[in-house]
């Protein structure tokens, strides 16, 4: 059997039992392995950036590696009002990072930027990296 063809083989059964356990699980987030075997054409070494990615690194880490609460603050009510389904918690903690910013915590506002990475980032990565943001 050819690499090609047994490495297929072994990724279909792989996503097979990865699939069959997520869902007797019942829930709705995908495996990382089942994931990682998606091209979405984006966000990788040598491709161009996926939407929300690029959004970030340009908006976000601009008014982040300012210090503008104004900026910050308006980024974050952006965020605010792009909730992705299925991430509940989305919202509440964008704005609660704005209301942070608007009163000049920073680092507040930082803080939760990353507790909603923490949450959501790999989450978003393995299933919406793509979509338009």
């Amino acid at each position: 059997m050819s690499m090609k063809l047994m490495s297929a083989v072994l990724m279909s059964v792989g996503i097979g039992f990865a699939g069959a356990a997520w869902a007797a699980n019942g829930t709705a987030d995908v495996p990382g392995s089942v994931a990682e075997g998606k091209d979405f054409g984006c966000g990788a070494k040598g491709q161009k950036a996926c939407p929300m990615q690029g959004w970030m690194k340009t908006v976000m880490q601009s008014a982040t590696t300012s210090g503008d609460g104004a900026k910050i603050a308006s980024a974050l009510e952006y965020v605010a009002a792009k909730p992705p389904p299925g991430m509940p918690k989305w919202v509440a903690i964008s704005k609660d990072g704005a209301e942070k910013a608007k009163k000049g915590d920073i680092d507040g506002a930082k803080a939760s930027c990353k507790s909603c990475h923490d949450l959501y980032k790999a989450e978003y990565k393995a299933k919406l990296r793509d979509a338009a943001f």
